[in-house]
Protein backbone atom coordinates (compact mmCIF):
# COMPACT_ATOMS: atom_id res chain seq x y z
CA UNK A 1 0.00 0.00 0.00
CA UNK A 2 1.77 3.22 -1.45
CA UNK A 3 1.39 6.69 0.40
CA UNK A 4 -0.51 7.31 -2.99
CA UNK A 5 -3.29 4.94 -1.83
CA UNK A 6 -3.64 6.44 1.64
CA UNK A 7 -3.83 10.18 0.35
CA UNK A 8 -7.08 9.21 -1.79
CA UNK A 9 -8.84 8.87 1.66
CA UNK A 10 -10.66 12.27 2.68
CA UNK A 11 -8.93 13.59 5.09
CA UNK A 12 -11.79 13.52 7.62
CA UNK A 13 -11.87 9.80 7.61
CA UNK A 14 -8.07 9.62 7.43
CA UNK A 15 -8.12 11.44 10.52
CA UNK A 16 -10.22 9.32 12.18
CA UNK A 17 -8.76 6.34 11.24
CA UNK A 18 -4.86 7.46 12.06
CA UNK A 19 -7.06 8.27 15.86
CA UNK A 20 -8.40 4.64 15.52
CA UNK A 21 -4.68 3.60 14.80
CA UNK A 22 -3.02 5.22 18.10
CA UNK A 23 -5.84 4.01 20.17
CA UNK A 24 -4.81 0.56 19.17
CA UNK A 25 -1.25 1.09 19.50
CA UNK A 26 -1.81 2.85 23.07
CA UNK A 27 -3.84 -0.39 24.17
CA UNK A 28 -1.37 -2.74 22.46
CA UNK A 29 1.45 -1.02 24.10
CA UNK A 30 -0.67 -1.35 27.41
CA UNK A 31 -1.03 -5.63 26.98
CA UNK A 32 2.62 -5.76 25.66
CA UNK A 33 4.33 -4.42 28.98
CA UNK A 34 1.96 -6.19 31.52
CA UNK A 35 2.76 -9.17 29.67
CA UNK A 36 6.25 -8.61 29.32
CA UNK A 37 7.16 -11.01 32.39
CA UNK A 38 5.77 -14.09 30.28
CA UNK A 39 7.82 -12.89 26.87
CA UNK A 40 4.44 -12.80 24.83
CA UNK A 41 4.67 -10.73 21.96
CA UNK A 42 1.26 -12.06 20.14
CA UNK A 43 -0.42 -8.45 21.19
CA UNK A 44 1.80 -6.30 18.92
CA UNK A 45 1.54 -9.06 16.09
CA UNK A 46 -2.58 -9.10 16.19
CA UNK A 47 -2.39 -5.28 16.20
CA UNK A 48 -0.34 -5.04 13.83
CA UNK A 49 -2.61 -7.38 11.66
CA UNK A 50 -5.78 -4.84 12.54
CA UNK A 51 -3.61 -2.25 11.29
CA UNK A 52 -3.00 -3.49 7.83
CA UNK A 53 -6.84 -4.62 7.58
CA UNK A 54 -7.61 -1.06 8.52
CA UNK A 55 -5.35 0.97 6.20
CA UNK A 56 -6.33 -1.68 2.79
CA UNK A 57 -9.81 -1.73 3.44
CA UNK A 58 -9.89 1.75 3.51
CA UNK A 59 -7.90 2.41 0.82
CA UNK A 60 -9.62 0.02 -1.29
CA UNK A 61 -12.56 1.99 -0.34
CA UNK A 62 -11.10 5.44 -1.55
CA UNK A 63 -9.77 3.51 -4.93
CA UNK A 64 -13.65 2.52 -5.60
CA UNK A 65 -14.88 5.80 -4.82
CA UNK A 66 -12.25 7.76 -7.07
CA UNK A 67 -12.58 5.36 -10.30
CA UNK A 68 -16.28 5.86 -9.92
CA UNK A 69 -16.25 9.98 -9.83
CA UNK A 70 -13.95 9.82 -12.62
Amino acid sequence: MSSTAVALIPPRRRDALFAEIRQLVNETDAVDRSLAGVGEGLAVDECLEEIADLLAGECRRARKTAKSVA
